[in-house]
């Protein structure tokens, strides 16, 4: 007689439902864990190159090396979040990082940093996917686009203050200073690990319903929505423009003065966590969702368009094209997330959140490493047709998503 599959219900009392209480205490949380990795990425890469010894070559190689092994860690570390609740993955995942990072501090070669930043890197990237499992049963449903959107505006502060904090140990540039902000950023992780055990769900037991094989391969055998991640990460290549695309633009093929790529990137900055809650309003249903998503690609478009014209013109035309089309990108960055958000939640089976996110995670993480290559090989070398045919790519993305959306039946 074979045994059926175990199942795991939630209690009755004590159970840890969604609440308001648990929403508000994810608000520092997040904050706490986002000051702390915009600590530290402002500083890595002068930490390595400068006391770790390194190249600026060799940083890189590491750094594509460990975003590999991120990928690769993105759907079992989902997975796991559903087998064993995504709480306890989530605080493992955050205390194991916080001593993985300490080891940063004893790095004076490439070898040693490489056997570190893969283990990390796939901690970090696997945290990631937890975190948006958790949300999925964390949040109350009656305002969860909001608390989702208050949650991702609280994530940008919470890196911008840490760069800005950061700052300072840019500016001392000693070993000590640097060792200081390794230390305080392994702290973040510990602080919100410890928070988390607070959450009225950490300890609950998650509800499981099938058995684990089915649960594993469920999400790789849901073609649509491994379409919709496959659509998510052609959009999300527009991480590359703010990064590597629009600083090279400006110094290399418009007239416009320098300072105007630090502008562009505080404005965006600034209003990606100022309009998140705002814009994210028509996302609480996966069809005003996609709508979202297809008004950030053809938004993405048409700022590709302006920095094809900013090209020609006086310093003054271009200042202002550049900032239009920043502009422009900025909203269509803030519709993406929530689109993206929103629809990576309702086209997966509450049962398979972590597997899910793990999914979409990974599509994200591929687009990030890549949109590098593709602004400098892709757009950049080609001044016209690169940002057209760029454009075009994001504005059939876009649409893309209302098709996934009614092939759905919705």
């Amino acid at each position: 007689m074979s045994t059926p599959p175990k199942t795991w219900t939630r209690r009755a009392k004590g159970s840890g439902a969604p609440s308001n209480d648990g929403a508000r205490l994810l608000g520092p949380l997040t904050l706490i864990n986002t000051f702390g990795n915009g600590l530290f990425r402002v500083n890595s890469a002068l930490f390595f190159t400068h006391v770790g010894d390194m190249t600026a070559a060799q940083f890189g190689t590491g750094l594509a090396v460990g975003g590999a092994c991120g990928v690769l860690a993105s759907v079992p570390i989902g997975w796991a979040a559903d087998r064993w609740g995504a709480p306890r993955v989530l605080m493992i995942l955050w205390l194991a990082e916080a001593v993985g990072i300490l080891g940063y501090t004893q790095v004076h070669s490439f070898w040693l940093f490489l056997m570190l930043i893969c283990p990390i890197t796939a901690l970090d990237r696997g945290a990631v996917v937890a975190y948006r499992a958790l949300l999925a049963k964390a949040l109350p449903p009656d305002n969860v686009v909001q608390a989702r959107a208050k949650l991702r505006a609280l994530s940008n502060v919470g890196v911008g203050l840490g760069a800005g904090v950061g700052g300072i140990a840019l500016a001392v540039n000693t070993s000590t200073a640097y060792f200081a902000v390794i230390v305080v950023d392994c702290l973040t992780f510990v602080v919100a690990a410890a928070m988390l055990a607070r959450l009225p769900i950490a300890w609950a037991t998650t509800a499981v319903a099938t058995e684990h094989g089915h649960r594993s391969l469920g999400v790789l055998r849901d073609r649509r929505y491994i379409l919709f991640s496959a659509i998510c990460a052609v959009l999300a290549l527009q991480f590359g423009i703010f990064e590597v695309g629009l600083p090279l633009w400006v110094v290399r093929d418009t007239t416009a003065p320098r300072a105007i790529v630090a502008v562009a990137l505080v404005m965006n900055t600034a209003l990606v966590a100022l309009l998140q809650v705002r814009l994210s309003k028509g996302s609480e249903n996966i069809v005003g969702a996609a709508r979202l998503g297809e008004r950030a690609g053809w938004l993405l478009a048409v700022g590709c368009a302006v920095f094809v014209v900013s090209r020609s013109g006086s310093a003054i035309s271009a200042t202002v094209l550049v900032l239009g089309a920043a502009l422009l990108m900025t909203i269509a960055e803030v519709y993406f997330a929530a689109s993206s958000t929103a629809l990576s939640y309702d086209l997966a089976p509450d049962s398979q959140a972590g597997a899910y996110q793990g999914l979409f995670q990974s599509g994200t993480s591929i687009a990030t490493s890549l949109a590098p290559v593709v602004m400098t090989s892709g757009v950049l070398p080609f001044p016209i047709w690169g940002w057209l045919t760029l454009g075009a790519v994001f504005a059939l993305a876009g649409t893309s998503l209302r098709w996934i959306v009614r092939e759905r039946g919705h």
